[in-house]
């Protein structure tokens, strides 16, 4: 009995794509029934405000001199000693015929060479198998280079330890490769505690962190295992992905691939300097169905702790609109400035009702003031009715950002300043989840107010704010640059852990280069 006849993949999955982002347009279209007054000049927006310096254009990098720095990377070799040992000889089983590191060097060479094949091909031809055993003469001496045979590993050889050794390690390897990242970052002045730059206002580029996800596609943009040609009957069969699925990226286009999350950190104005210092990959389809993963915001929350406790010198943190308000809080606590754009369709919500009366010996004919103070477009605004009886929502300006470290977290606060006809009134705003925020209310059964949601220790719209915008846009250069590093824009590797293992490589490649810059005078 034949198999029912199904569409053409590339049919379906643009079809998908269509309805995915008519779905985003919807959601993100609605205009909000309100207006925001000018932004004031304060401590968030000052009149002496100096921008970031214009790095300059980044010079070109051959291929040969990426696999050198490949080579050179120390850390690659304790890497793979650690994640795979060598066999000792009274170990059963044969030895192996190359050592661990030509894997991974091989690894790192993909995103250089464009696909595996590629690869294979150039670690086959003796000018570039000598340029490998000369750099491994000079790190690892003349017995480890002497041991190699005359040319390097076949795609047969590189495709069995990718699926015996590899896949089976990638956590391992995944976790043994963050922290070689993080400490060759702070060995070279990023994330440094002892040399820190800057400060919570106007934290420096080494000390921030910007995190991103991204879609990896696939090899293949097949959905179907069978499909039955239309004219001819004939009945083909495919390999499919199934880890991947449609998914939004940059906000309103759908792409088919799987889920995965970086975060980097670079020198100011220096090219080559990003160091990506962990990675992993994120769930896109309901829990029940993928259960080992989460998804990408939860996912980006642990990236950004595991960070954070290896390089206690961090300052700030930047990702997009996935961060909400429950994933901000756990890193505000522990002392971090987090940064991320308002998410579409938060509305104001009442903060406090300020009211005073003058003093005794005051002239002026108004006994008493009162002002609404709202969380707006990331920060507390006076609601006001203009003339044409619309609803505005005017900035106050923010002039000074407290951060109390206290037992067991940190605090912070905006001190406001009210502009009021009886002069101006202070203000103290917290922008940190109080205890009474996370009280559960016991009509509606969740937390009485989600400040984290509402309010931003650094807004966006401001001077300092659209600073750490332009870091994590920034950081979206990272995967574009993944993706032309692989042939079709396509890591050649199949589901979301071969996804992941891709990754590593060219985060290996990316950061061997950011070394060799970090190291040369």
């Amino acid at each position: 009995m034949s198999a029912p006849s199904a569409a053409p993949a590339r049919k379906t999955i643009k079809k998908a794509a269509k309805k995915v982002a008519k779905g985003a347009r919807k959601v993100s279209g609605k205009k909000p029934d309100w207006i925001l007054g000018p932004i004031p000049e304060d401590i968030l927006s000052p009149a002496n405000f100096r921008p970031e310096p214009k790095t300059p254009e980044a010079p070109s990098v051959c291929d040969t001199t990426r696999l050198k720095h490949v080579i050179a990377n120390p850390a690659l070799y304790e890497v793979a000693a650690t994640v795979f040992p060598p066999k000792t000889r009274k170990g059963p089983g044969r030895p192996a015929h190359y050592p661990a590191y030509i894997y991974l060097i091989y690894l790192a060479a993909i995103s250089i060479y464009d696909s595996s094949r590629h690869t294979q091909s150039t670690f086959y031809e003796p000018d570039n198998w000598k340029i490998i055993r000369t750099g491994i003469r000079r790190f690892l001496g003349d017995e480890a280079a002497d041991a190699l045979p005359e040319n390097g590993p076949s795609l047969y050889q590189w495709n069995d330890f990718y699926r015996k050794k590899f896949r089976p390690s990638i956590h391992e390897f995944r976790k043994e490769s963050r922290d070689a990242w993080i400490r060759q970052a702070i060995a070279h002045g990023l994330l440094s505690e002892e040399r820190r730059r800057g400060d919570r206002l106007r934290p420096h580029r080494s000390q921030t962190i910007n995190g991103d996800g991204t879609v990896v596609r696939p090899p293949s943009d097949q959905t179907e295992e069978f499909t039955d040609d239309e004219k001819t009957g004939e009945r083909r069969r495919h390999r499919v992905d199934h880890d991947a699925g449609i998914q939004m990226e940059g906000g309103d286009r759908a792409v088919y691939g799987k889920k995965i999350v970086s975060f980097s950190v670079r020198q100011e104005a220096k090219c080559h300097s990003r160091f990506i210092l962990n990675v992993d990959s994120a769930r896109h389809r309901p829990p029940e169905e993928d259960p080992e993963r989460d998804e990408e915001a939860s996912v980006a929350l642990r990236l950004a702790h595991e960070i954070l406790d290896r390089a206690p010198g961090l300052l700030a943190a930047s990702f997009d609109t996935a961060w909400r308000g429950k994933h901000r809080a756990p890193l505000i606590r522990r002392g971090l400035i987090v940064f991320t754009r308002q998410h579409d369709g938060i509305k104001p919500h009442p903060l406090t009702k300020y009211k005073c009366k003058c003093k005794n010996d005051c002239e002026c004919q108004y006994k008493k003031c009162t002002h609404d103070v709202y969380a707006a477009a990331g920060r507390s605004c006076e609601r006001q009715i203009t003339v044409e009886g619309k609803t505005m929502y005017n900035p106050l300006p923010v002039r000074e950002l407290i951060a109390r470290e206290g037992k067991t977290d940190w605090r912070f606060y905006h001190r406001v300043e009210i502009p009021c006809r009886n002069g101006p009134h202070a203000e103290l705003i917290p922008v940190y989840e109080t205890q009474e925020d996370s009280a559960i209310d016991p009509r509606t059964k969740r937390k009485r107010f989600n400040r984290t949601e509402h309010l931003r220790q650094i807004p966006p719209g401001t001077h300092h704010g659209d600073r750490l915008l332009g870091f994590r846009e920034d950081s979206e250069s990272s995967n574009s640059s993944l993706d032309y590093s692989h042939r079709d824009k396509r890591v050649p590797m199949y589901g979301a852990e071969g996804a992941l293992l891709g990754y590593l490589g060219y985060a290996w490649a990316n950061n061997s280069v950011a070394l060799a810059t970090a190291s040369s005078p």
